[in-house]
């Protein structure tokens, strides 16, 4: 492992410091086995291996500090996300075992864990959770972290020199041996999962703890349970169902196994698989798998090059695709042509992906060859190097398949992978400037091009957007940084000379780094003070280049002391190029209190909503546009006053709520303009609740949010309640009464009823209250009759002696003309159950059974009185928090139905559902849409924080992971 020699040393130690500090911190990396290579590394490279112990001691004494206080503050919270995440390895019995050791040696478990696996993962987060005083831990924890480290290079030193001189000696038996004993090792897993999956399923399933298990593992004065409910529901036995097969647990089977990758590779990427074994083939042959093969005498026989072609030796151009110069080059062309070559082979099929792979190499060798001999008659110092080097490779073709993958990636990420494609290989040409990095610029600009061509994406392909202006314009500005500070680490010797720092170019890069992260946030909110700012920095560092170009002509002195300012204005010149390419998408105020959309307050709102309500009553609107003049909702009205979209901002969100109200037929194009101008205004664009998801901007993330149960009037049989037995009229059962009047016409004693059981849910049963597209109609004061069609109305059933056992309010749905079209559920208030009520069983309290029957009771008497007045349509769930069944999609979606479950016992998803399917209704599927997987989080906090009022962004974990945690 010669090749290692050159081997940066401060990147080495800085690896291993972050590997095992994030390690120490509670997450699994594997922070002992990059600790080992690193020891090995720094034995091969000339690296004191003091130095490794040391850092790797340092990032364990700091890791485990952080996660001490991370325990202390979190433990609690994170420990039941990990158990809900990761049941096989954070499970019952490893924390068990882990808390067990905790308390029963305290101080000598966090050092003697820094030994063991587990413990060394969660001792830190264990000693803050048990409130272990800090000095201790801090002694123990140094302690162990000195001693682990020493003991784990000590070993390492001792073994690996000697693994290290057998490899140079005894290569072909090294490698027989490791490969056998990969197999062995690969056929002796399988088998033992084979075995365990023989076992029933209760015997191997891994299990979450439910809170009350986990509260009693983590008391302070609890004992850990010797078995819990969860080893209980392990227990439980499982039945097999006579279609499913047996598992063989001989070895035969295990070896089958073990085998079939290779043989569907050999079935599906027959010329990936040959290329791959070819190379690895030739790295034992030659020794390039463990030492670097540039200085051997056959060398030049292979490598392709100028000196080869003067020399007649063509055949090398095909020849030095098969080899690589050392070992590191050889692990990433193996894993490059496995990962991108088998893809392209799946997707074009063999013929064409070796057209492509050899194509590219051809196109990226002799386009590099010839460049270097058209540049080789200049004064070029660089440029004469490059016709007397030799390279051998295959990267230009794995460089052709990755460009070419990228044509199949969906909008945004086809045009920001290939920017950072594109980015790479210019920076590494502009820097390092080797034959291999001309090599690489020309096949990548080549085949990305030609990918674009040939597919006919250049016909399709969208425009960048706003937020992709602003990202290439701070990636642009970071990228510079990185390079810059990279280069003051490891001078570079690139085509405009050394990166060699002198005190002035350090003093420049500082400005310029500090410069860059103050202005980087601001300028990816699309700031407009950040945009000048930018340009400032950029502009600026192009006139200093400019200056000391002037004043080395003027005093006839060379510029070897200022390449790093040439170097670096070749960035600065395409940054500036971004930046005036993405001038329109920097438009937010600096103040903050003005992002917001046209229309958003003042005159212009009140504008806005009496524009929006002509649309209503002209086009009329769907179940969603009920309450879209809500006073907590927001309109933006477009540029032609043809649509309006009700919206409420969140957290730099503006989400709209489903459809635009106008011609349905330019929903495309309000959404657009929507989308625009809430981006100019640095806001995150979504559509919360949608129906049609083709009205999306191109390229969106549309997810499955739930579904609607809307019911036809015109055809469902509405005569009589619902239910086998009749919802009011069971033998039996206690008199109720059904009323269904405007809630401005509620007398005074249900009103006040209705509120206090809206009271006793929030503050006795602790469920939120919601907003957005739920529940504010039914607690208005004088009930809302604020809408452009009707006024709400709400459903009240009695019992004898006058309590309301449920409320349900209705929203109209406006149609075309100023006609009421239909109802829309908003919200449902019921009596507590007497067993759930406890003491504060009484007034507001009836069974559980009196309850259902009475929202039963609600739903169908206010369906057939919207029947009898000539209403087509009932809509039952269009909140956008009912759920369909299915695994929720992103986190946004896992939010929503998170909040789902934690109102349900109050409004009964489930109970609503079987009345109306019951009547008829058919399922609506609605959609959550976002600009991608990225403003999945933030417009999960958004509609959390519309629907909860009050909510914190810590409690956003817990809801987008409690229905998955049931």
């Amino acid at each position: 492992m010669d090749w290692l020699a050159d081997f940066p040393p401060g990147v080495l130690l800085l690896v291993v410091f972050l590997v095992v500090a994030v390690e120490s911190l509670g997450v699994p990396l594997p922070g002992e086995t990059v600790l080992i290579g690193a020891t090995l590394l720094a034995a091969s490279s000339g690296l004191s291996p003091v130095f490794v112990a040391a850092a790797a001691a340092g990032g364990a004494i700091l890791g485990d500090s952080i996660g001490y206080w991370i325990g202390k503050r979190y433990g609690r919270r994170l420990l039941s996300v990990l158990n809900r995440r990761f049941p096989k390895h954070v499970g019952p019995k490893r924390l068990g075992a882990a808390v067990h050791l905790m308390r029963r040696w305290g101080p000598w478990a966090v050092f003697v864990g820094r030994f063991i696996a587990v413990l060394r993962i969660f001792s830190g987060p264990l000693a803050g959770m048990f409130r272990m005083t800090y000095p201790h831990f801090l002694v123990a924890n140094a302690a162990g972290g000195i001693a682990w480290a020493s003991l784990v290079v000590t070993v390492v030193t001792v073994l690996g020199s000697a693994a290290t001189e057998f490899l140079h000696r005894f290569s072909w038996a090294a490698l027989a041996l490791a490969g056998a004993a990969a197999v062995v090792i690969a056929v002796v897993v399988v088998f033992r999962i084979r075995r365990r999956a023989a076992q029933p399923a209760a015997d191997r399933a891994p299990v979450s703890m439910t809170e009350a298990e986990l509260d009693e593992l983590l008391s302070p004065s609890g004992s850990v349970p010797a078995t819990t409910d969860a080893d209980a529901r392990m227990d439980t036995p499982t039945t097999r169902t006579a279609s499913s097969a047996p598992v063989r647990t001989d070895l035969r089977a295990a070896i089958s196994v073990v085998l079939t990758p290779l043989r569907w590779a050999l079935r599906t990427t027959p010329a990936t698989t040959a290329l791959v074994t070819v190379f690895v083939a030739l790295g034992v042959v030659t020794g390039g798998l463990w030492r670097p093969i540039d200085q051997a005498a056959w060398y030049p026989a292979f490598a392709y090059g100028v000196p080869s072609l003067e020399a007649g030796r063509w055949w090398t151009v095909l020849t030095g695709m098969f080899i690589t110069a050392d070992p590191l080059a050889y692990l990433v062309a193996i894993v490059g042509a496995a990962v991108f070559g088998g893809w392209v082979e799946v997707r074009f099929g063999t013929l064409r992906a070796s057209a492509i792979f050899v194509t590219g190499h051809l196109v990226g060798i002799l386009g590099a060859l010839g460049a270097a001999l058209a540049l080789a008659r200049l004064d070029w110092p660089w440029a004469q190097s490059l016709v007397t080097t030799l390279a051998v490779g295959p990267s230009c073709g794995i460089l052709a398949c990755v460009a070419t993958a990228t044509a199949f990636m969906r909008s945004p990420y086809r045009l920001r992978w290939r920017l950072l494609l594109l980015s790479w290989v210019s920076i590494a040409l502009l820097y390092v400037g080797k034959i291999d990095d001309l090599e690489h610029f020309i096949t990548t600009v080549v085949f990305v091009i030609a990918a674009r061509i040939l597919l006919g994406e250049h016909r399709s392909t969208p425009r960048p957007t706003m937020r992709d202006w602003r990202l290439f314009a701070v990636s642009g500005l970071l990228v510079i940084g990185a390079v810059q500070l990279l280069v003051t680490l490891v001078p570079l010797d690139g085509p405009l000379g050394s990166t060699t720092l002198t005190q002035g170019s350090i003093l420049d890069v500082g400005v310029d780094t500090v410069a860059i992260l103050v202005i980087a946030n601001w300028l990816r909110r699309g700031h407009r003070w950040a945009w000048w700012a930018a340009m400032v920095l950029t502009v600026g560092n192009l006139l200093v280049t400019l200056a000391l170009i002037a004043l080395a002509w003027l005093a006839q002195v060379p510029l070897v002391a200022s390449t790093i300012w040439i170097s670096a204005s070749v960035l600065w010149v395409g940054q500036a190029v971004v930046l005036v390419l993405s001038r329109h998408a920097f438009r937010v105020a600096a103040n903050q209190t003005r992002r917001r959309l046209p229309g958003a307050i003042g005159p212009g709102a009140r504008r806005a909503r009496a524009r929006a309500a002509q649309l209503l009553r002209e086009h009329g609107g769907g179940p969603l546009a009920a309450s879209a003049l809500r006073p907590e909702n927001r309109v933006f009205v477009t540029a032609d006053g043809g649509h309006a979209v009700a919206y409420q901002q969140h957290a730099g969100v503006a989400l709209a709520l489903g459809e635009p109200i106008g011609d349905p037929g330019g929903a495309v194009a309000a959404v657009s303009a929507f989308a625009t101008a809430a981006e100019q205004e640095g806001l995150t664009p979504a559509v919360f609740a949608t129906r049609d998801a083709r009205i999306m901007p191109e390229g969106w993330r549309v997810s499955p949010l739930g579904r609607d149960l809307v019911l036809d009037l015109s055809e469902a049989d509405v005569s009589e309640p619902a239910g086998p037995e009749g919802a009011a009229g069971a033998a039996g059962a206690d008199p109720t009464t059904s009323i269904l009047l405007p809630a401005h016409d509620l007398p005074w004693e249900l009103r006040s009823q209705i509120r206090a059981l809206s009271s006793v849910w929030v503050s006795d049963r602790h469920v939120p209250e919601l907003g957005l597209t739920v529940g504010s109609s039914i607690d208005a004061p004088d009930g809302d009759d604020r809408e452009p069609t009707a006024a709400v109305r709400v459903s009240v059933v009695t019992d004898a002696a006058g309590a309301v056992l449920a409320a349900v309010s209705w929203l109209p749905i406006p149609g075309a003309g100023g006609i009421v079209h239909g109802w829309a559920l908003d919200a449902v208030r019921r009596a507590l159950s007497k067993d759930d009520a406890g003491t504060t069983a009484g007034a507001g309290t009836a069974s559980g059974e009196q309850t259902s029957r009475a929202v039963e009771l609600a739903l169908t008497d206010a369906c057939r009185r919207f029947s009898s007045e000539g209403a087509s349509l009932v809509s039952f769930a269009a909140s956008g928090l009912a759920q369909d069944g299915t695994e929720p999609d992103g986190v946004a979606v896992r939010t929503m139905a998170g909040i789902a479950h934690r109102v349900d016992p109050l409004i009964g998803f489930a109970e609503i559902a079987d009345v109306a399917e019951r009547l008829g209704a058919t399922a609506v599927p609605l959609f959550l849409a976002c600009r991608e997987d990225a403003d999945q989080p933030r417009v999960a906090y958004a509609a959390a924080a519309g629907f909860l009022t009050g909510i914190r962004l810590r409690d956003l974990p817990g809801l987008s992971g409690s229905l998955l945690a049931r």
